[in-house]
C-alpha cells in the first residue's frame, strides 16, 4: 500500500493531467468546506466547525456542542463528509508538488526519496486530520454524554496536523525555490556555452 501510494505521489508529480485532477478536487473540497463553515455559525451559537478552530481546547468542544442546534448537527455531518475526502487531495497535491521539486532541484535526491519512499511522509497531515475528523465523530455522535478521551484525542491529532502541515509546506516552498534556482542558473549557463562552442 505505501509503494502504491509513493507511486502515486510520482506519477502526480511527473503528469500534469493526473495532477490537475488532484488539484482540482483539493480545491473544489476545501471552497466547499469554506462555503459550510460559513453558514455554521448561524446555527451553532455562532462558532465555526471545531476543525476550523486551530486554537481549539477539549473543554471548549463540550461547551460549543451546548449551543448546536439540529441543524447544526446535521450540517457538522455533511462537513465532515467533505473533510474525509479534502485531506488526501490536499496532501497528495503538496507531497506531488514536494517531489516534482526535488526533481528538478537535485536528481541524486529524488532518486534517494523514491528508493526510500520518502514521499509518503508529505501525506502525514491527512493521517492526523483523518484521526481528528474520526474523534470528532465520536464526540458530536455520542453527545450530550461526554467522552474526554475523544475530546483529547481530537486536539491531539489537531495539533499534529498544524505541526506536519507547516513543515509539509516549508520543505515544498524551499524545494520548488530550490528548484527555480537550479532551473535558472542553466538557462543562464546555456548561452554561455553556445558561445564557448562556437568559438
Amino acid at each position: 500500500m505505501l509503494a502504491r501510494l509513493n507511486g502515486l505521489i510520482v506519477e502526480c508529480s511527473s503528469t500534469w493531467q493526473k495532477f490537475l485532477i488532484v488539484f482540482v478536487v483539493f480545491v473544489g473540497s476545501l471552497l466547499i468546506l469554506q462555503r459550510l463553515s460559513n453558514e455554521f455559525p448561524a446555527v451553532s451559537g455562532g462558532v465555526p466547525p471545531f476543525d476550523m478552530q486551530n486554537a481549539l481546547t477539549p473543554a471548549e468542544i463540550f461547551q460549543q456542542l451546548n449551543g448546536y442546534t439540529d441543524q447544526a448537527f446535521d450540517l457538522y455531518i455533511i462537513f465532515q463528509a467533505v473533510d474525509f475526502v479534502f485531506p488526501f487531495f490536499a496532501s497528495l497535491t503538496i507531497a506531488s508538488l514536494c517531489a516534482f521539486a526535488l526533481r528538478n532541484f537535485s536528481i541524486d535526491l529524488y532518486k534517494a526519496f523514491l528508493a526510500r519512499k520518502y514521499f509518503i511522509l508529505l501525506m502525514m497531515p491527512a493521517v492526523f486530520d483523518y484521526l481528528e475528523n474520526i474523534n470528532l465523530l465520536w464526540v458530536v455522535n455520542t453527545w450530550p454524554q461526554q467522552v474526554e478521551i475523544a475530546a483529547n484525542l481530537a486536539v491531539a491529532s489537531k495539533i499534529g496536523k498544524l505541526t506536519t502541515m507547516t513543515l509539509a509546506f516549508i520543505v515544498t516552498a524551499l524545494l520548488l525555490l530550490g528548484a527555480a534556482g537550479t532551473w535558472i542558473t542553466r538557462r543562464s549557463s546555456t548561452p554561455d556555452q553556445a558561445e564557448e562552442n562556437g568559438d
